[in-house]
């Protein structure tokens, strides 16, 4: 063995494709019931497959992916009754997050909301559909790390896997603007509620941002159906 030179840290390479493989599923890069291919996301990442498909694997064991019998993988379909369990359980979770972030919000913390929120807005103005979606994401995850609780992001970033590809429906949707205004000011408000330490009242903007956006998708989206053509619930 030469040992003029060091082993390579592959674990490295594969956390950073895990991440990205993350980040792009919450910022809705993928579609929901999407086929992924090994060999397309090797090329896209500019790495060898191996660390991909340890990525996959991951995401798969958390429910974000799907392993399909002939190998191939592909992004969960979105059903009318999962849509729903989902919003329900992030409106109580998030929900929650936003509590103990008020009770332990600073002025730091709220002036980073502040600087988010003030980059959302101008992606919405330009209506430039990734810097909303990362810029929503960044907003709710500061509040969720500022409440301190990291069993609690564990839960908000599973369901987060499984809830982003919705937003690439709605990216790529007319008139989603309308959706993210709403989006900024609702951020106001939570950003206000920090301000003051208010507890229930950030709680309550925070679930309202869900369920307004959760409103907006359902009169817009089609949702899968049974194999008997009826919709899932």
């Amino acid at each position: 063995m030469d040992h003029r030179v060091r082993p390579i840290d592959i674990s490295t390479m594969q956390e950073r494709v895990y991440q990205e493989l993350r980040n792009a599923l919450y910022q809705g890069r993928f579609m929901p019931g999407e086929v992924l291919t090994l060999r397309s996301l090797a090329i896209a990442l500019g790495t060898s497959p191996m660390p991909v498909r340890e990525a996959i694997q991951r995401l798969v064991s958390e429910k974000a992916l799907v392993q399909m019998p002939n190998r191939t993988t592909r992004v969960a379909e979105l059903t009318a009754d999962n849509f729903e369990q989902w919003t329900r359980i992030r409106v109580e979770v998030e929900g929650y997050a936003a509590q103990r972030a008020a009770l332990r919000a600073t002025a730091g913390l709220c002036a980073e909301l502040r600087t988010i929120n003030e980059r959302f807005h101008a992606a919405v103005e330009a209506e430039d559909a990734t810097g909303m979606l990362e810029g929503n994401q960044h907003f709710h995850f500061a509040v969720y790390r500022a409440a301190e609780a990291d069993e609690l992001l564990n839960i908000i970033e599973s369901l987060w896997l499984r809830f982003g590809p919705i937003l690439a429906f709605v990216r790529r949707l007319p008139g989603s603007k309308i959706m993210f205004d709403r989006g900024v000011a609702v951020h106001e408000r939570v950003i206000a509620a920090m301000e003051r330490r208010d507890a229930a009242s950030a709680r309550f903007a925070l679930a309202l941002d869900i369920r307004a956006a959760a409103a907006w998708f359902r009169r817009h989206y089609r949702f899968e159906t049974t194999p008997g053509g009826k919709p899932s619930s």
